[in-house]
């Protein structure tokens, strides 16, 4: 089944589409989460993240501030 999905950047003001083929949503997640990643490589950090970063990526937000912003079957 193919997924077309949209992630959201609100620091960088970015919304990056892709569309992979997976069998079930979560798995459709993955694959354009490592799309988005590779053309968006996240900026290494020094030491430890601090709790507001920990917290935002137990929201569902990466290190990057990429967060799944629509997904949608693709016909």
């Amino acid at each position: 089944m193919r997924w077309r999905m949209e992630f959201y950047n609100e620091r960088r003001n970015t919304l990056a589409p892709y569309s992979v083929e997976a069998p079930t949503p979560p798995a459709a997640v993955v694959l354009g989460r490592t799309a988005l990643l590779a053309e968006y490589p996240s900026t290494p950090t020094r030491g430890r993240p601090g709790l507001f970063e920990q917290a935002g990526r137990v929201g569902g937000q990466d290190a990057g501030g990429w967060v799944l912003y629509r997904i949608v079957k693709d016909t």
